[in-house]
């Protein structure tokens, strides 16, 4: 059982090396356990899992229209607080928490999930739905989103870890499962090809493409220490 644990502890470990730079004074620890990811990317792809897998079950395929750009506007303004959060600690200006990395983190993951969301519902429908959110104030509702993920993530029970680090290091791939293929499915229809007969072809080549990029991104990260 031993084995077992410290396997999965080392995989997860290993993901979050690829994508992260781990530094124990700003990532989210739980029974002296440090989750795989910094507090900001923790909130980055729970927020972006979340959001996306929400609306995916309230739309159900049907929110395949982009929002009007008013909407939008305040959608990629979510992006806006984790950039200065980032920019302004990492130059000294101010002083930061993990609250606050985790809250900004959080934020952006769910305004990336929201703005990518019809256009993974279009490459799988391939039929005109309505427009997701349809008013500018519908996307206060996303505010749920990373609220919650902060409110879950502040109790700091030394079990939660075997709750939270699975999910973070499936929040990962799903995000890069969900961007890659959005990223092929889109540049099989600038071919031509049609949409139904390949959502399957498109998802596995997807899920490779993320598995070798965290395996590439994991040694480019181990080559960069070794070095420095």
């Amino acid at each position: 059982m031993g084995r077992i644990v410290s396997l999965l502890e080392w995989i997860m470990n290993q993901l979050g090396f690829a994508i992260c730079h781990q530094l124990p004074e700003k990532s989210l620890h739980f029974g002296g356990r440090q989750l795989p990811v910094c507090a900001r990317d923790t909130g980055l792809f729970l927020g972006f899992a979340v959001c996306f897998l929400a609306l995916l079950i309230i739309y159900r395929r049907e929110g395949d229209r982009f929002p009007p750009w008013q909407v939008m506007a305040v959608l990629a303004l979510f992006l806006v607080p984790t950039a200065i959060d980032a920019i302004t600690s990492y130059a000294g200006w101010r002083e930061t928490t993990n609250l606050v990395r985790l809250a900004t983190g959080a934020l952006a993951g769910t305004g990336i999930a929201a703005l990518v969301f019809p256009l993974v519902v279009s490459q799988l429908t391939g039929r005109e739905g309505q427009r997701i959110p349809q008013r500018w104030w519908n996307v206060l509702l996303l505010l749920l989103v990373p609220g919650g993920i902060c409110l879950a993530l502040l109790p700091r029970r030394p079990w939660a870890f075997w709750v939270w680090a699975p999910l973070v290091s499936l929040s990962i791939l799903f995000t890069l499962l969900v961007l890659n293929f959005t990223l092929i499915s889109l540049v099989a229809s600038t071919a031509g090809e049609g949409r139904a007969p390949r959502v399957l072809s498109i998802g596995a080549l997807a899920a490779a493409a993320a598995l070798v990029e965290m395996a590439v991104s994991n040694r480019l990260h181990w080559m960069v220490e070794k070095l420095l």
